[in-house]
């Protein structure tokens, strides 16, 4: 009986999509440590965490987006380029990025306004992983390289 495989091979991904998955897990491992640093010491709640890490997951999510990624027959790899619509979706992810401190200062102030920012961008990045990670997969199944 042939083993399942559901994970997916590094050889047929690009490189420089590669390097920016592994920099997402090594931000959100960093930033989930500060933040259960946080909650712990008691300067932070733990269900403001886990609403701002759930916010940031579903924008995450939308702004995966930003990288259109296709197969490259020439190179057989999944490649990501930004294309017209991630474009408009980076614009509206920047605008998000630059103005969110000033919209959650209406509501939180000091520390908690920083690990409030945090898990919004903790969750940002793990919703983005996440939903590239499975548009690799799908990609790759579609090819019958991942079965």
């Amino acid at each position: 009986m042939k083993e399942k495989n559901t994970g997916f091979s590094a050889e047929y991904v690009d490189n420089r999509l590669q390097r920016r998955l592994r920099i997402y897990l090594f931000f959100i491992f960093i930033f989930l440590v500060v933040l259960i640093i946080e909650v712990s010491t008691g300067m932070f709640k733990l269900s403001l965490a886990i609403i701002g890490v759930l916010i940031g997951f579903v924008v995450g999510i939308f702004t995966s987006r930003m990288y259109h990624l296709s197969w490259d027959d020439e190179n057989n790899l999944v490649i990501g380029h930004i294309d017209k619509i991630g474009f408009v979706i980076l614009i509206c992810y920047l605008i998000f990025i630059f103005t969110r401190t000033f919209y959650l200062h209406q509501w939180i102030h000091g520390s908690p306004l920083m690990v409030m920012v945090l898990s919004l961008t903790t969750g940002t990045m793990l919703g983005n992983l996440m939903n590239t990670q499975r548009s690799i997969k799908k990609i790759l199944k579609t090819l019958n390289i991942l079965v």
